[in-house]
């Protein structure tokens, strides 16, 4: 089940909430135990649901009208099993990689009217459970608007992906 939670206090991204202009944090149990944060992340988004990269194709047309990036899919990503060979500054689907240790990993966009920060936190216990924190920073007005939309869908995109679990979130 997923639900709504806290940033992590020990998440490298806690000490960026205050400045964040929106900020969400979902926690959810995980069947076996990640090897790490990222190879969660990536079992996580290459089951992104079809009808979630539809809405970030349209999203992405929209945005080229505007002169924002095309940011792609989220399901386009590597296979978790390239966890451990990913390291800060490669792109892993729509987010590039930012931090990443074994217990979490911080990805991000960074664009004209807003940059976002993804972090996905691994706790310790069992069952497994694994955070992911959103935080959105805006840079001007085009920021504001785009996310007035975005917000809604940002929950419920979450909340989907993190209820359908990953195929190979252990080794």
């Amino acid at each position: 089940m997923v639900a709504k939670t806290d940033i992590p206090s020990a998440s490298a991204v806690r000490a960026l909430q205050a400045r964040a202009n929106y900020w969400d944090a979902y926690e959810v149990d995980v069947p076996g135990r990640a090897p790490s944060a990222l190879h969660a992340y990536l079992a996580f988004a290459q089951r992104t649901p079809k009808w979630i990269d539809f809405l970030m194709a349209i999203r992405n047309g929209a945005v080229r009208l505007l002169a924002l990036k095309d940011v792609g899919n989220l399901a386009d990503v590597p296979s978790p099993s390239a966890a451990p060979t990913l390291k800060p500054g490669d792109r892993v689907g729509i987010f590039t990689i930012r931090s990443v240790c074994d217990d979490e990993a911080v990805l991000e966009i960074i664009d004209s009217h807003l940059d976002v920060v993804l972090s996905v936190y691994r706790h310790d216990g069992a069952p497994q459970r694994l955070t992911v924190s959103t935080l959105v920073f805006y840079h001007n007005a085009v920021g504001r608007l785009y996310m007035l939309p975005v917000a809604p869908m940002h929950r419920l995109v979450v909340r989907s992906i993190l209820s359908s679990p990953p195929l190979q979130i252990a080794t």
